[in-house]
């Protein structure tokens, strides 16, 4: 059976739960550095202790893994659990190690964030197994298809993102010896990271724009357009510009 209501909200929270754990065990790591370069940070701010951000960071994982293990069973898959505890392993280890390593962290994050398109598409595989149908195969070679572009494009903005905000924090990075690509080459070679990611999703959006124009679908080809290439390209000519700090944070707002 598909999700209920009920079950898709759970869903989500857990995806919340999972993103929250990483947030916190992420800033528990760059205290020092964010009380010195980012003193707006939570942490930094006295909102909790240290102490309290560790307990946070444990009860959001394990309330996150314990509603993805049910939400696993009652989907008769319980095995899907253990992809939630993959993923907190996998931002603990990047908040402790991965993120000082050029790009590795980058595309960690933004594997975990589009994962979760995926992770939903798990759920309701034993589901889309039992669909029989005239024509079932192409409704699901579409979803599938549907499945790699919302994917892919999570994947791609979020990856240009990290590399933004790699540059906004270029200088706690540094004297806190975290050798992302910007520490390691220079804040030119982030943005021309950051460039080619988000020319490479705009060219991937091309492709989807001219496959709608043969097949005269025109709203679908405006949307593409409209909501995502212009702002895209927007977000292009800006990062481009750009030189102060300031600058960087409100592309990095614009990504989000």
């Amino acid at each position: 059976m598909p999700f209920t209501t009920v079950e898709f909200v759970l869903f989500v929270f857990s995806v919340l739960l999972i993103a929250a754990a990483g947030s916190i065990i992420y800033d528990y790591y760059s205290f020092e550095s964010d009380r010195e370069y980012q003193p707006d940070r939570p942490l930094p701010k006295a909102f909790f202790s240290l102490d309290t951000a560790l307990y946070l960071h444990a009860v959001f994982a394990f309330l996150g893994i314990g509603i993805g293990f049910y939400l696993g069973y009652s989907a008769g898959n319980f095995k899907i659990g253990y992809l939630y505890v993959i993923a907190v392993v996998a931002l603990y280890v990047y908040a402790v190690y991965l993120k000082k390593i050029p790009l590795i962290g980058n595309f960690v994050i933004a594997s975990l964030m589009s994962f979760s398109i995926v992770l939903l598409m798990q759920f309701e595989a034993t589901f889309l197994n039992t669909i029989s149908f005239e024509d079932s195969n192409y409704v699901l070679n579409m979803l599938l298809w549907q499945l790699k572009l919302y994917g892919g494009f999570m994947f791609l903005i979020v990856l240009a993102n990290e590399i933004v905000k790699d540059i906004v924090n270029k200088d706690g990075d540094d004297a806190n010896h975290v050798n992302t690509l910007v520490v390691q080459f220079s804040e030119i070679a982030g943005k021309i990271a950051a460039t080619l990611t988000l020319l490479i999703l705009v060219g991937g959006l091309a492709y989807f724009m001219q496959l709608f124009l043969a097949e005269n679908a025109i709203r679908e080809f405006v949307y593409l357009l409209v909501a995502l290439v212009i702002p895209l390209l927007a977000v292009i000519v800006l990062l481009f510009l750009a030189k102060e700090k300031t600058q960087y944070k409100r592309i990095s707002i614009l990504l989000k």
